[in-house]
């Protein structure tokens, strides 16, 4: 996760990174409410566009607590994002290498851990300041493209006031049962996946698939326990 951690310090801010954590998981809002209203399946664009403001309404709800906000967040991305094929993909060749067993475990550690790098960063002061970059925050949706009927990209950008070049974050979604879903999102032209893929085969081939393991379980604990503190400082006040 490093070169991704050091691309959050160039953009320079926790609200920056929380910002992108919102609209990662806007997807996951946006798919029951339009599917419901229309027997046609939105395309991806439509979908994304309609989950930015769906999610950030999550934000501005004040009366909210900070953990019950993580935890609305995390039980929509499961739906909606493909974790399972993003799983495969960061884990590359090795994916092939694995048992059945070790793969059902893989997938829901890896779900995890994805979540809480994301999830942890919602702090409450942050979130309050998300409430008011949301104000002057200019998203723009520019084109999908299709790579087939059911492979397909989003382009936007992400302009924050106090930064002076707009963000590109672009989307990669596939459609399984009518419905569209995030396999790899990019920003700045730097994969999420790609950047996990690379870390996580340089420690299989340094030093082995359970070394990956023990370190994804550590990090997942080391999150979840800065969470609940969070969560517990948040309550308090």
């Amino acid at each position: 996760m490093l070169r991704w951690c050091e691309k959050m310090k160039m953009i320079r801010t926790k609200v920056v990174a929380v910002f992108l954590t919102a609209i990662l998981l806007s997807y996951a809002v946006a798919v029951l409410p339009v599917i419901a209203a229309t027997q046609t399946p939105p395309d991806p664009i439509t979908v994304i566009k309609t989950g930015v403001d769906q999610v950030i309404a999550v934000f501005n709800d004040q009366q909210m607590p900070l953990n019950r906000r993580r935890e609305k967040l995390r039980s929509m991305s499961l739906g909606y994002f493909d974790f399972e094929s993003m799983a495969k993909s960061a884990l590359g060749y090795h994916w092939r290498e694995l048992t059945p067993a070790q793969r059902a475990q893989f997938v829901p550690l890896f779900t995890e851990f994805i979540q809480d790098a994301y999830l942890s960063k919602m702090e409450q002061a942050t979130v309050e300041k998300i409430r008011e970059e949301a104000q002057t925050a200019n998203v723009q949706f520019l084109k999908q493209t299709y790579f087939s009927s059911d492979y397909a990209e989003v382009f936007s950008t992400v302009a924050l006031q106090d930064h002076k070049d707009p963000l590109q974050v672009n989307y990669l979604l596939h459609q399984q049962d009518r419905q569209w879903r995030v396999y790899d999102v990019t920003v700045e032209a730097i994969s999420l996946i790609g950047n996990y893929r690379n870390q996580f085969n340089r420690i299989i081939n340094n030093d082995g698939y359970s070394k990956l393991i023990a370190d994804l379980q550590a990090k997942r604990e080391q999150l979840r326990e800065y969470m609940d503190q969070e969560a517990r400082n948040s309550a308090s006040h």
